[in-house]
């Protein structure tokens, strides 16, 4: 038996989804990705073969969809693992026939729903199982039922990893606040300002440091540490507080921890991390 896992789309959050999975399942399946920092070799995923589409196979969708099937044929899984996007990032495993005698398993987690269906076209992958990885919201659940596949509970063990020879043992500073993200410069700088802003209103005087993917930006003083490093968990347990946007994976980490987790939700173009922020502070 033979499984591949694909996930396609922005930033370190779908990888590091994969990472937990297939320790969580003991896998090392085939990745399809187009992560950018698994391209460049900056980020050496633990598993099967890696299969990424260069910018030739990305020019439209109809390029896309074709090295998508490609791919799928090369490695043939007996089982996909579909991360976030059920019927792709795109749309391109809509109506894709190398699927037909494939078992397709689904990890559902928050969509901006609205804005992920105006981008499909044609019928969904036909899932065997769905996932739930996280509490979603209302419109999200009814149509997750109109998939017509078994609906499993999955929490996956963010809190539970074992010593990773790769993650950064740097030893933080007493009384250390942590800015954690893997996001734009303006983004970062939005999250810098916040975690200062709050030392200001409690009128505390924490040491900072920040841990994000690339060189340090230019706006942070000369003091204040620095992390190009992945992944950070070793930082965050050190760090007093952690200031974050409000992705997936970095929520679920740091659950039954909120008291010293400080969140700035962000606009993304498939995920909803308001709603994500709401559900958190409903519990």
């Amino acid at each position: 038996m033979t499984t591949a896992y694909y996930c396609m789309g922005g930033g370190l959050g779908h990888i590091t989804r994969f990472a937990i999975f297939c320790r969580h399942f003991t896998l090392k399946p085939a990745l399809l990705t187009n992560c950018g920092l698994v391209r460049s070799g900056m980020i050496k995923p633990d598993g099967g073969p890696i299969m990424i589409p260069d910018e030739a196979d990305s020019i439209d969708l109809d390029s896309f969809r074709t090295w998508v099937s490609n791919a799928i044929e090369c490695c043939r899984p007996d089982t996909l693992i579909i991360d976030a996007f059920p019927g792709g990032i795109l749309g391109e495993l809509c109506d894709m026939p190398a699927l037909k005698s494939i078992k397709c398993i689904y990890l559902a987690r928050i969509l901006d729903l609205s804005a992920y269906q105006s981008r499909l076209s044609g019928a969904l992958p036909v899932f065997t199982k769905i996932y739930r990885i996280e509490q979603l919201g209302h419109e999200q659940q009814k149509w997750l039922q109109t998939l017509e596949a078994p609906v499993e509970e999955l929490t996956l063990p963010y809190n539970s990893r074992p010593v990773d020879e790769k993650s950064c043992f740097s030893e933080l500073p007493d009384n250390c606040w942590l800015i954690v993200h893997s996001g734009s410069v303006d983004e970062l700088e939005q999250l810098w300002q916040f975690a200062c802003q709050t030392a200001e209103v409690e009128e505390l005087s924490p040491n900072f440091a920040m841990v994000s993917p690339g060189k340090k930006p230019e706006f942070l003083p000369k003091t204040v540490a620095h992390y190009n490093c992945y992944p950070a968990d070793s930082l965050i347990e050190q760090a007093d507080r952690i200031f974050s946007a409000a992705g997936f994976n970095i929520m679920q980490q740091m659950k039954g921890r909120r008291e010293k987790h400080l969140v700035m939700p962000m606009k993304r173009a498939l995920d909803d991390q308001f709603l994500r922020c709401r559900l958190a502070n409903q519990r």
